[in-house]
């Protein structure tokens, strides 16, 4: 039995662990991108925000924005800024105007600029990233950031055009840039532009959990259910790897030949009450007047389960092996009840059925109340 049960498991264990797998290759869109793989391989938790998995943002250590080209709504950008302000951390790459809107929250502009920036050059004399400094980047960049605030430091650009900028808000910090192209796969194919990179996510704890949306961004509350049950089930990974679980346990139930419910036990403990065992073995017997019988195999079947439960030798005569029992510590008024039920053993004269179904009785009840077990059948 262990050894069917260990199997058992074990085959449970592989569907479970398939279901799963099956499950994230379904759920996610655009997991190929270069961007994606890079930030895998830098061993951060990456999480494509798709129609599918929805930004819940309370789940990510970074919000990373790559050239959306839809229009945010005013209350994502309200929770985008909140979620800064928490602690997290905002990366938005993009110069489309899909993102004036979020731009603008923190007060800058995009702007088209006259000629294009091949090359941005870092503007701070003093490195942010001292470990590995990069002095100029491949931005290909057509639009410059325009605005002002008392907390930005600007990064690249180029004279007085900007790029790259970065804040703090809050508890978190953002980084907001008019040039996705570095973090396209030709533009990380730069080393200058890969470095850059690596600069930049180490300003995040290591292991992060990076929520990240490139082109399609779905907000925070996105779902494709109004029950939210359901979207969890069937607009999630997790959700359908459960659902793939559930029909590959029932399958493999189904299968194996097991129907569903309470196990019976091997051994039936109590099939029939004495009392009813009375009756039919004395309609049985009546006219052979065999109830003295009767009686002897009810003595004999109590005797048995006593001297299992409390190790008392069953040959003893019966005030000596109720002796036995009250030696090992038996309740009183158990070994009283017991002396009552031993005088009832040996009646004078015949014995009528009404007393034969009483003394059942009594035996019934003395097995209820101490919670005995029928280890024996006389």
């Amino acid at each position: 039995l262990p050894n069917k049960s260990m199997k058992g498991c074990t085959k449970i264990v592989l569907i479970a662990l398939v279901c799963f797998a099956v499950s994230s290759c379904d759920g996610l869109e655009r997991r190929g991108s270069t961007l994606h793989s890079v930030l895998r391989a830098l061993q951060f938790r990456v999480t494509e925000i798709s129609s599918l998995c929805p930004a819940r943002l309370d789940r990510f250590d970074v919000l990373f924005l790559r050239q959306i080209l839809t229009v945010l709504p005013h209350e994502e950008i309200q929770k985008i800024q909140e979620f800064v302000k928490g602690g997290g951390t905002l990366i938005a790459a993009g110069d489309d105007t899909e993102l004036e809107s979020l731009f603008a929250a923190y007060g800058f502009e995009l702007h088209t600029s006259e000629s294009s920036l091949r090359y941005a050059e870092r503007i701070p004399s003093e490195p942010l990233f001292p470990a590995r400094p990069v002095a100029k980047i491949r931005s290909l960049a057509n639009v410059v950031i325009t605005g002002t605030n008392e907390d930005v430091v600007p990064l690249y650009g180029r004279g007085t055009k900007r790029i790259i900028v970065t804040l703090r808000h809050g508890n978190g910090r953002v980084f907001l840039m008019s040039c996705p192209f570095i973090f396209s796969a030709p533009g990380l194919a730069y080393a200058e532009n890969a470095t850059f990179l690596y600069n930049l996510m180490s300003t995040v704890p290591r292991k992060a959990r990076i929520g990240l949306a490139e082109y399609q961004y779905y907000g925070s509350g996105a779902t494709h259910s109004s029950d939210p049950l359901m979207a969890l089930l069937f607009e999630t990974p997790g959700g359908l790897g459960v659902l793939y679980l559930g029909v590959a346990l029932f399958v493999f139930l189904i299968l194996r030949g097991r129907r569903f419910g309470k196990p019976l036990e091997v051994q039936e403990t109590h099939r029939r009450l004495s009392s009813e065992y009375v009756l039919a073995m004395t309609a049985l017997y009546q006219k052979g007047n065999t109830r003295r019988e009767i009686l002897r195999q009810l003595h004999a079947q109590l005797r048995a389960d006593l001297g299992a439960r409390w190790n008392v030798d069953i040959n003893l005569g019966p005030s000596a092996f109720v002796e036995e029992i009250a030696k090992r510590s038996a309740p009183t008024e158990e070994i009283v009840e017991l002396q009552e039920l031993f005088t009832e053993w040996e009646p004078r004269g015949d014995i009528s059925d009404a007393q034969l179904l009483e003394i059942a009785k009594k035996i019934e009840a003395y097995y209820e109340k101490t919670n005995m077990r029928r280890m024996h059948r006389a």
